[in-house]
């Protein structure tokens, strides 16, 4: 363990992991704290990744693993010396005292320049305990190319900003001797989508023990005052997840390609439901980190157009679905679901594939929330339905609103795409159908179910000549007469 006369001027005083919240893209300090093989954190710029890789290579080599010999060297690699020495060493590791004075033996340290305290090497004092054996930091750019980077053995390494894969393969080959659990980790925010491809099939297939965490730039309370809100103002849409949760900035193949977050998205705070609206829910079973449970809840106006007010999004493996019964209770008494005299409470449209889950739901739900098989099973046709009506426009706002506090949502419309031509089977005739990729879809999964089995229920497409807008569903509306009141907006005077 660290040294008890030390730990009072060390940063572990003066800094503290953030807590997890997954469903708003931060696990600052998972991060932090699990010892797996490797780890990544990507997230937004101001997230705090940074502070946090820091404070987990402190832990690591005053706290958790003896080093094996004298001089055991851990690297820290960034693109720049500027980087690496005046960002990791100087303002985190010793500006923060992460790494106490009392921890260093001077007398040793290697220079790069000297005047502007940029290290080359910085040589610990010997573990407690273990006289003669200690770490060694030793201070990398990816600047030197890989041979700088081959050759010796390592005890670990922390990456700092975004690097090419080949970089990662040679200092992974680095611990060939020594893999200590939690001594493996990176972080960056994904702004170079050339970088970003293998990251994505790490994602999508990691190799056993690696994980990947998220962190949020809005969750960071140690920024300046006022500027996150200038920061955002600068953001183009394309970049704003990004930039503030290290979502990854380039998909092939885009579904929803006229989705944009700055016309689709509203804040949370200036959204209202409006009285006498049409509600309903749109679920996707899931239990696992790969297949989350999701759920959305949306509501229609008079004119046909749609507000997606909340979402639940859970991955937790631990849990049953009368769990999830509880935690999609909870969100409806946040909204007052079912209270309002003049609204329709309609039904939880749900993935057909699971009739024990619908019929369990129906059980389980309140009574005016029975829940139903999605109309139809035809991905295609309920993407079009979407498409259709997020290219359309009512009184110059778009037909389909969702609130920002939909979070998973907003990023998986972003990311929702057809599957590589590579990966779709082929079709006698030649040409392979086009299929979404199953991955990050849950949410958008959700809002198909919900949306096209409401739009199907009208018997006319959206767009139609005769398609009527604001019909009620007779089956549906408790009180048989349309009302005037569903033309109100969905904003806040």
């Amino acid at each position: 363990m660290i040294h008890a006369t030390t730990l009072a001027r060390t940063g572990f005083v003066t800094f503290r992991p953030r807590p997890d919240r997954p469903e708003a893209f931060d696990q600052q300090h998972s991060f932090c704290y699990e010892r797996v093989p490797m780890a990544i954190l990507v997230g937004g710029n101001g997230s705090g990744t940074t502070t946090a890789a820091a404070f987990k290579t402190a832990l690591f080599l005053l706290s958790q693993q003896p080093p094996p010999r004298k001089d055991t060297p851990f690297w820290i690699v960034s693109e720049t010396y500027d980087q690496v020495c005046s960002v990791c060493w100087l303002e985190k590791l010793h500006g923060m005292q992460l790494i106490p004075d009392s921890e260093v033996d001077w007398r040793r340290v290697s220079w790069i320049d000297r005047r502007r305290i940029w290290p080359r090497a910085v040589p610990l004092k010997p573990w407690p305990g273990r006289p003669g054996r200690n770490w060694m930091l030793e201070f990398k750019s990816y600047e030197q190319g890989r041979r700088a980077l081959q050759g010796r053995a390592i005890g670990g390494f922390w990456l700092s900003e975004q690097f090419p894969e080949d970089v990662l393969v040679e200092v992974l080959r680095g611990c060939r001797e020594f893999m200590f659990p939690g001594g493996q980790f990176a972080e960056f925010t994904p702004v170079d989508p050339e970088l970003c491809l293998w990251l994505e099939r790490v994602i999508d297939e990691p190799p056993p023990g690696w994980k990947v965490y998220r962190c949020n730039t809005e969750l960071n309370t140690s920024l300046a005052d006022g500027w996150l809100e200038s920061f955002k103002s600068q953001l183009s849409s394309e970049m704003a997840a990004t930039r503030l949760t290290g979502a990854l900035p380039i998909w092939e193949g885009v579904i929803f390609a006229s989705f944009n977050p700055a016309v689709h998205v509203v804040p949370e705070e200036e959204v209202a439901l409006p009285p006498g609206a049409r509600h309903f829910k749109g679920i996707d079973w899931g239990g696992s980190h790969q297949h989350p449970f999701a759920c959305v809840w949306g509501c229609q106006d008079g004119t046909g157009s749609w507000l997606i007010y909340d979402e639940y999004w859970n991955n937790r493996g631990d849990l049953t679905p009368l769990d999830h019964v509880e935690a999609v209770r909870q969100i409806d008494r946040r909204w007052g679901w079912g209270q309002d005299e003049e609204a329709t409470w309609g039904e939880a449209y749900a993935d057909p594939s699971r009739p024990d889950l619908i019929n369990l739901w129906r059980q389980e739900g309140f009574p005016v929330m029975p829940t139903a098989g999605a109309t139809g099973s035809r991905v295609l046709e309920s993407i079009e339905t979407v498409r259709s009506l997020l290219n359309q426009q009512v009184a110059g706002r778009p037909k389909i609103l969702i609130s920002s506090r939909c979070r998973h949502l907003v990023e998986e419309m972003r990311k929702y795409r057809w599957k590589p031509r590579s990966e779709r089977a082929l079709r006698t005739a030649g040409d392979p159908p086009l299929q979404p990729l199953k991955k990050d879809d849950d949410t958008v999964d959700a809002l198909r179910y919900m949306i096209h089995s409401v739009e199907k229920q009208r018997g006319q497409p959206p767009g139609s000549a005769d398609y009527q807008h604001g019909r009620p569903d007779v089956h549906l509306h408790r009180h048989g007469r349309r009302r005037e009141s569903w033309q109100r907006g969905f904003f806040r005077r």
